[in-house]
């Protein structure tokens, strides 16, 4: 098998995706898969145009804040007084319009040998596959997928599962991570599946992000100071 990075729900951080995609460089990987989740967040100008020079070398899934916010952007709407709508408004508004269509354009998964990378779960990109959903009912998400590896993002912790006869890893997120303090992603090489979390300047992340003049800038600048720990 070849070298593989994973990264997910980058949400916007520009520091955590430059520093991992240092850290992907070193490691001299063959592919990078980016698994959604790309622009919704503080900064989506700066990850996008980081990312979008690379459209023709990695391989993009979408999440469903990547796809909501091109319905959004094809559709235009009310923005109601809360977090998601405005956060979509916001990238709506900061990405140019040959961005967003490249963020429509995402597939739903990627498959690669006997591993399938998704966003929430292979039936849908908003299924959320926790570190703590019960077997039978991560089963019922996962069975039908021909793959035996199943790799996803969506609930921003990273894991790996054995579930009856597949295996389940959560990549964790890149910019807005839980029960981490770092960036996290995965680095898949032969049958070696490594959960990393990579350190980066947080405080100046976090001031960064305030000078950006995102909607809800506060809450995403604590949220990278002070990841929170969620679950069991």
């Amino acid at each position: 098998m070849m070298k593989i990075a994973a990264i997910y729900d980058i949400h916007g951080n520009a520091h955590a995706l430059e520093a991992v995609l240092k850290e992907i460089e070193k490691e001299q990987v063959d592919k990078v898969i980016v698994g959604g989740d790309l622009a919704w967040g503080p900064q989506p100008k700066r990850v996008i145009e980081q990312l979008y020079k690379k459209r023709n070398d990695f391989i993009f899934i979408m999440g469903n804040s990547d796809r909501e916010i091109f319905e959004q952007y094809k559709k235009p709407q009310k923005v109601n007084n809360d977090m998601v709508s405005e956060i979509n408004q916001w990238c709506i508004e900061e990405l140019t319009k040959n961005q967003l269509e490249w963020l429509g354009s995402f597939k739903f998964a990627h498959s690669e040998g006997d591993i399938l990378f998704v966003h929430g779960s292979p039936r849908h990109d908003i299924e959320s596959i926790r570190i703590d959903t019960p077997e039978n009912e991560v089963y019922e998400m996962v069975k039908n997928a021909h793959e035996s590896v199943i790799v996803c993002g969506h609930t921003h912790i990273q894991f790996q599962r054995q579930i009856f006869s597949k295996v389940v890893i959560n990549a964790g997120s890149v910019g807005l991570q839980s029960r981490a303090k770092g960036a996290c992603w995965l680095l898949m090489d032969s049958n070696h599946y490594s959960l990393r979390v990579t350190k980066y300047d947080f405080a100046g992340a976090a001031a960064d992000i305030i000078l950006d003049g995102a909607p809800f800038k506060e809450e995403f600048a604590n949220h990278v100071k002070n990841p929170p720990y969620e679950g069991p």
